[in-house]
């Protein structure tokens, strides 16, 4: 498959994702103005549909994002003048995912949110990184689980560093999960959600855009996956 039948393929995948939860946005819809839904039980599907919404939204930023920055030649624009407060932007991006976490009685936990670790740049965009990253946990953590997310800056090279850790399904350094449409084997088996760009968009922004790596390894002995971030010229900003 060459690299044009890939998009193409990607799109097709991504168009399917985002109209599925929305058909079952639109059935909740109905149901409330047709009174099928009881009251008791509204609240409960509005948060469903609202998880929804959010997934859908999820999807449509990695193709946009993907749209600006995938390409051989891709649209930067100038560097942003924008300071990103790290524990504000993970809060944040963990936050758009609470609806989905809590049917799974999952919880992220931010560690050292009084510590205002910061980098020059857009914090859609790093927040953008950390939803995807987060996205993964919820589709594939085990229930009641917690995701860790620390941050520091590295002495030595003033890298700001972000790690986060939780319990997930296994997967190999040979299966490349940031590359485009590539989700792991254990992934795919455990569900049909999940557009293969996600991780792909977490590499394109943190590399072009931050200048950074990120990585990811399995750890079979404790089940967990880790994820860390490395973004050149960190700094701590004052306490808001």
């Amino acid at each position: 498959m060459n690299k044009n039948d890939e998009t193409k393929h990607l799109i097709a995948n991504i168009t399917h994702q985002a109209i599925n939860p929305l058909n079952g946005v639109l059935g909740t819809i109905d149901n409330i103005i047709d009174g099928t839904i009881s009251d008791d039980r509204r609240n409960q599907r509005l948060g469903s549909a609202r998880a929804q919404l959010e997934y859908t939204i999820t999807l449509i930023r990695n193709l946009a994002y993907f749209a600006q920055y995938g390409g051989d030649d891709p649209q930067i624009q100038k560097a942003s003048v924008k300071t990103t407060v790290i524990p504000q932007c993970l809060i944040e991006g963990a936050m758009f995912f609470q609806e989905q976490a809590d049917n799974k009685r999952m919880k992220v936990y931010v560690k050292n949110k009084n510590i205002q670790n910061a980098i020059k740049g857009d914090p859609d965009l790093l927040r953008q990184v950390f939803m995807n990253i987060v996205d993964n946990y919820i589709k594939y953590g085990n229930e009641g689980s917690t995701v860790f997310v620390d941050h520091w800056i590295q002495k030595k090279t003033n890298d700001l560093i972000i790690k986060i850790e939780g319990e997930s399904i296994p997967f190999s350094s040979e299966e490349r999960i940031f590359e485009l449409g590539v989700r792991g084997k254990d992934a795919e088996g455990k569900t049909s959600s999940g557009s293969g760009l996600g991780l792909h968009i977490c590499k394109l922004i943190i590399e072009k855009l931050f200048f950074g790596k990120i990585s990811a390894e399995y750890i079979s002995g404790r089940k967990v996956s880790v994820f860390e971030i490395r973004m050149p010229n960190g700094f701590v900003t004052e306490s808001r």
